[in-house]
């Protein structure tokens, strides 16, 4: 007879299925898979899976649907135990459920063994011959003592256990592990429409996926704020929303919402009390911190807890299901077991945000010393770590790590600039300098900047406020915000003179000699690029002085003064060799090719060119290639190839198209001026790298 088709004639134990649930294929498929190698009784042992996950992510609903599904596979019936691991008032017993079990098995009353070791084998013997599902709910399990008395004998049975804990001690009882996650954001939706009603649902979508995001996607969480908008019929979605955005209030409206039961504060608060002192006091530290995640090295940073132990510890909240581990010693905190963690705070708490900050603040530092060595800095932090070795093998390295941080430093940022840790938020400010010139993020660095600057006043440093005047012209510049950035080169300018701050005053006036370069004030730039080389000069500093002769060579090119162009820029070539800056150097490259091409010298200028764009490839910065493919383009069109002028512009504007600002500006530009029938010569373009 088919084993689908077969009834089940033992004990069916199985809860009714939940009304509403959605997605969980990829769990499903997993359990499928247990079973598929476990219906035909070729193994020597029962199926046991092990499904894992926060405190009502929807565990217990995926168990009994999963099994639900496959009941009529299992000719002998199903058991099913809750063993009520959430109350410590009332948690089951191996030998209460065992009891339970032998008499839904056919044992009377009256020949169920009293020991625990009698009842397992009598439960043994029993199923050894039979084909049954056995579903063991273990939300909050105390430990896997709990579970192993309940697995079966026989090799055609099926265990499923849920828990919030990683009962690890399975495996050697040929446990497989699921870990259950939250709801992704287009699941979340699915399930509040289903609970609120399709019509209800689609008169406010905005707000039902913003409601699906502040629950955090947590089942638990969403049936909550469901259930509160079902028992008002005339309420918007969007007035439980407003309810839930206070992040400081968010648990204690989820909990005013749902009464006594489904208490999302109350499985939380059960989860955490079972940790150890020392990992709960870490659970409340790094509750506090506001990335997004983190690894053991800020972890120990923020705690005090050293290696091993802070591993240790981490691993333990992992396995309690109140951390998640993102990938190796990666980790992140679900929104609402952050929100919980935040609860317990205690006066000593205050230290974690400044300690962050400190340390990214180390660690940026140790980047940007890889990607720019030579610039000189506010803050003393480089200093500290001069006689340290290169932290990364290369600037793209370096590079890749402060763009993958960057969403933490920020927030860490924001976070350190509430609490007024004012030195420490402008210190962060500056440090973020090299990730915004070599992959302006322009969002982030403006917002960044409008905070440093603030902090770097209620400091009274006009020297750090002057500097950060000057990057956030930086940002201006780049955005081909003309106005703004002279109107903050300029209180660069202003301030540093006041403080006797040279370094700056000088940096600010070769950007307010390039934006008088953008607007064809050629005079005013070649004046700016001077006045700023002279600075250099006396402040004995070979890097700032090589940097304005290339400045100069660039403006020279602009106004085709090809002479006085070449002559600054070979020395500028000359002085970035000595000092073995490659970037620059090749940088420097792009005036000299420029030239090359206005002489006839087409071959030299490609060859010089692809020899800058390879260094420049290196440094994993779009705008600077771009600028190089910018440089081809008008040598192309120069030489009478506009279809390669043409080719080189797409790709530019491709490099650049997610940056946006003057570099896909000017790269848009030309290329619109590359009319099919026009091989007219390309304007001299009025910007350099």
């Amino acid at each position: 007879m088919n084993e689908l088709a077969d009834t089940p004639h033992g004990p069916r134990q199985l809860p009714p299925p939940p009304v509403y649930f959605v997605s969980r294929l990829e769990e499903l498929a997993d359990l499928d898979q247990l079973i598929d190698e476990h219906r035909a009784g070729s193994e020597s042992r029962p199926g046991v899976a092990v499904l894992i996950g926060l405190g009502g992510v929807g565990k217990t609903a995926l168990a009994v649907t999963w099994a639900r599904n496959h009941a009529n596979r299992f000719r002998d019936g199903h058991l099913y135990a809750d063993l009520c691991g959430f109350s410590p008032d009332s948690t089951a017993t191996p030998t209460l459920v065992l009891a339970g079990f032998l008499r839904a098995l056919g044992v009377e009353p009256d020949q169920v063994p009293i020991t625990l070791a009698e009842q397992v084998g009598l439960y043994r013997t029993i199923t050894a011959t039979r084909r049954m599902m056995l579903v063991v709910v273990l939300d909050n399990a105390v430990s896997v003592q709990q579970v192993r008395p309940l697995i079966p004998a026989s090799a055609g049975c099926v265990v499923v256990v849920t828990s919030h804990r990683n009962l690890e001690g399975l495996f050697s009882d040929g446990a497989q592990f699921i870990e259950v996650p939250p709801l992704d954001q287009e699941h979340a939706e699915v399930l509040l429409t289903e609970l609120l009603g399709t019509e209800r649902a689609r008169k406010d979508v905005g707000a039902v996926a913003e409601l699906a995001h502040l629950c955090g996607c947590l089942p638990i969480a969403l049936l909550v704020a469901a259930a509160r908008l079902a028992s008002h019929p005339k309420w918007p979605v969007s007035r439980v929303v407003e309810q839930l955005r206070n992040e400081q209030a968010r648990l204690a409206a989820l909990d005013r919402f749902s009464g006594t039961e489904n208490q999302v504060t109350a499985v939380l608060d059960w989860a955490r009390n079972e940790l150890e002192p020392h990992v709960a006091e870490l659970y409340r530290l790094l509750g506090r911190l506001p990335v997004r995640e983190f690894g053991a090295d800020l972890a120990a940073a923020v705690t005090g807890v050293a290696e091993p132990r802070i591993t240790f510890a981490l691993q333990t909240l992992v396995d309690a299901s109140l951390l998640e581990e993102v990938h190796n010693d990666r980790y992140r905190f679900h929104d609402l077991v952050r929100l919980h963690a935040r609860t317990q705070r205690a006066h000593d708490d205050d230290h974690v945000v400044p300690r962050a900050a400190r340390w990214y603040l180390r660690e940026m530092t140790r980047a940007n010393l890889v990607v720019i060595p030579l610039r000189w800095r506010v803050s003393p932090m480089a200093d500290e770590l001069a006689d340290e070795p290169p932290a990364y093998a290369s600037d793209v390295d370096a590079l890749d790590w402060l763009t993958g941080e960057l969403p933490n430093v920020l927030a860490v940022l924001e976070d350190a600039f509430l609490d007024r840790h004012y030195e420490l938020v402008w210190q962060l400010c500056e440090a973020l300098w090299e990730l915004m010139l070599y992959r302006r993020p322009f969002a982030e660095w403006l917002r960044s900047h409008e905070l440093g600057i603030i902090a770097a006043q209620r400091c009274s440093d006009p020297v750090a406020e002057s500097r950060l005047h000057y990057q956030l012209g930086r940002a201006h510049l780049d955005l081909d915000q003309q106005d703004l950035a002279a109107r903050e080169n300029q209180l660069a300018v202003d301030l540093a003179q006041a403080a006797g701050d040279r370094r700056t005053e000088s940096a600010a006036l070769e950007q307010l000699g390039r934006i008088a370069q953008a607007r064809n004030d050629l005079d005013t730039a070649i004046e700016c690029f001077t006045a700023s080389l002279h600075l250099e000069d006396a402040l004995g500093i070979p890097r700032g002085v090589a940097a304005r002769h290339r400045r100069l060579g660039d403006a020279y090119v602009h106004a085709g003064r090809y002479d006085d162009a070449e002559l600054h820029l070979i020395i500028a070539q000359q002085m970035f060799a000595e000092l073995g800056s490659e970037k620059d150097e090749a940088r420097t490259a792009l005036g000299l090719a420029r030239i090359d091409a206005h002489r006839q010298r087409f071959d030299v200028a490609v060859e010089r060119l692809n020899r800058a764009r390879l260094v420049l490839n290196r440094s994993a910065s779009p705008a600077y290639e771009s600028d190089v493919l910018r440089a081809l383009a008008e040598v192309a069109v120069l030489n009478g190839n506009i279809e390669q002028a043409r080719s080189y512009l797409t790709e530019a504007i491709a490099l650049v198209s997610d940056l946006g600002g003057v570099s896909l500006a000017l790269a848009s530009a030309a290329l619109a001026k590359l009319a099919p029938a026009d091989e007219a010569e390309i304007p001299r373009n009025n910007d350099t790298a």
